[in-house]
């Protein structure tokens, strides 16, 4: 069972890594593929703790792409203190494919914070980590 997430600023390549990994047959049979950016419309609370209760729990394999993720894996480790990360794999993308506005600039930095905060755990838990190198991912 693999449950990846990819993460990472905004215009960072998530959904078209998300979609080369599932159409390249990488990620163990990987056939599930969730943006998380589709719940933004909820407000980033409702839709990252959406995200944290219910996207976390399914078994995988599993894709999970999105700005939001850094948050909701916070989330989740808030309401699950002392368990193992709900993720096998963390790819992080940070920069941008386009100049970014200044509200996506601004989500890209508010990213970065969360990631600071989660970052030491994730690594402790010995979830697999790939931080920004595309290259080194198999897709």
């Amino acid at each position: 069972m693999t449950r990846i997430v990819i993460l990472g600023g905004p215009r960072t390549g998530k959904t078209t890594l998300a979609r080369q990994m599932i159409e390249g047959g990488a990620g163990d049979g990987m056939g599930v593929s969730l943006h998380a950016d589709d719940l933004i419309d909820l407000g980033w609370s409702e839709a990252t703790q959406r995200i944290a209760d219910s996207w976390f729990n399914e078994p995988g394999p599993w894709i999970i792409e999105g700005v939001a993720l850094s948050r909701a894996l916070r989330k989740w480790r808030e309401a699950h203190p002392g368990e193992a990360p709900p993720v096998d794999r963390v790819i992080r993308l940070t920069t941008p494919h386009v100049e970014l506005t200044k509200g996506q600039a601004a989500m890209a930095k508010g990213e970065e914070t969360v990631w600071q905060e989660i970052a030491g755990w994730l690594l402790g838990e010995g979830v697999a980590i790939n931080d920004e190198g595309v290259d080194s991912v198999m897709v």
